[in-house]
């Protein structure tokens, strides 16, 4: 196996939006290439990481020149994805996550479950993009972007796999380049791809698919009649239940197995509108950010006002509740 590292000079955009989530969090954009699609008949010969942390960004190619060398690939992105928060694919949701973790249980290989900010996914479901591009592949929206032209590439992921099969009975070290080349140019587009997330309802989509919290990370938010649900994974998993009390008004379960946790918080309504007492969350966090947002009046929350759902507001408390949650398992 070959380790290709070196500093690239990206500079990632920010926004403010994002950042109520994510900000000064470590993450790594992932992009891998395989011998094929299927995870149970082939396996991966590259995975490519960018790895951002504070102004500091990284390029990471585990290259495979053998194809004994998958088990050790997978481990050394999974050191490398250790230290950070969350990552960032271009259809990893459907494609590069599923296909890791299959390979991982085949080689006893322990990953991390991430946050996974799906570009592709945030981009089709959450913006109007698709109404302006009828195909949403990666080489089409950095066409749409203007960013095309910073491609030095011109082969496929298909044509990618040829290669490497190719580069197996020769060693040739121009396949191996352009190979390389191929991943790490998806790697830097989709960096630079991240400047369309200004497209992206954040608010709306995290809701749905969550987000990073201090020990864990959410993995959906979902109103029931008047119970708010909170989901998740906690970093230190353990058999739990707790019932409503006064302290806590809230059920709260978490399984041992994998650190999947559940919250059920009862709400109350009136007419259209539904909200919460938010009152024994004792968070400065929280606190600070109540003058920010008009949804939150004293110690109460409005989740959902003229049938609308509140997203910044509940996405916010939920996390604050998770943590506190998790905390009271001492």
């Amino acid at each position: 196996m070959k380790h290709i590292k070196e500093q690239i000079d990206i500079i990632p955009e920010e926004f403010k939006s994002l950042g109520m989530y994510l900000d000064n969090k470590r993450y790594a954009v992932l992009d891998i290439e395989t011998t094929g699609l299927s995870p149970i008949h082939n396996q991966v010969m590259l995975v490519g990481l960018i790895v951002v942390e504070d102004k500091k960004v990284t390029l990471h190619q585990f290259f495979a020149t053998d194809l004994q060398d998958e088990a050790e690939i997978l481990s050394k992105t999974a050191k490398e994805l250790s230290s950070c928060n969350y990552i960032v694919t271009f259809n990893g949701r459907f494609f590069d996550i599923p296909f890791i973790e299959k390979r991982n249980v085949k080689h006893g290989v322990y990953l991390e479950r991430l946050f996974n900010l799906d570009l592709f996914y945030l981009l089709k479901f959450y913006s109007d993009i698709p109404k302006i591009i009828p195909k949403l592949n990666q080489k089409s929206i950095e066409m749409y972007a203007g960013i095309d032209f910073l491609r030095q590439d011109r082969i496929s992921g298909g044509e990618s796999v040829a290669l490497f099969s190719e580069y197996l009975n020769t060693g040739s070290m121009d396949l191996e380049k352009r190979i390389l080349l191929h991943n790490s140019d998806d790697l830097k587009q989709l960096l630079r791809l991240m400047s369309l997330l200004k497209n992206v309802d954040i608010h709306r989509s995290f809701f749905k698919t969550g987000f990073p919290i201090d020990g864990g990370r959410l993995s959906g938010i979902d109103l029931k009649k008047t119970d708010l649900i909170i989901k998740g994974f906690g970093d230190n998993p353990t058999e739990y239940i707790a019932f409503p009390s006064v302290e806590a008004p809230y059920s709260f379960r978490m399984s041992a197995k994998d650190g999947a946790f559940e919250i059920e918080l009862p709400c109350e309504k009136r007419n259209k509108d539904i909200y919460v007492d938010i009152g024994f969350i004792e968070s400065k966090g929280l606190d600070e950010l109540k003058e920010f947002f008009p949804s939150f009046i004293n110690d109460y929350l409005i989740i959902k006002e003229n049938g609308s759902i509140n997203y910044p507001e509940v996405n916010l408390m939920s996390k604050f509740l998770a943590i506190d949650a998790l905390g009271r398992l001492g």
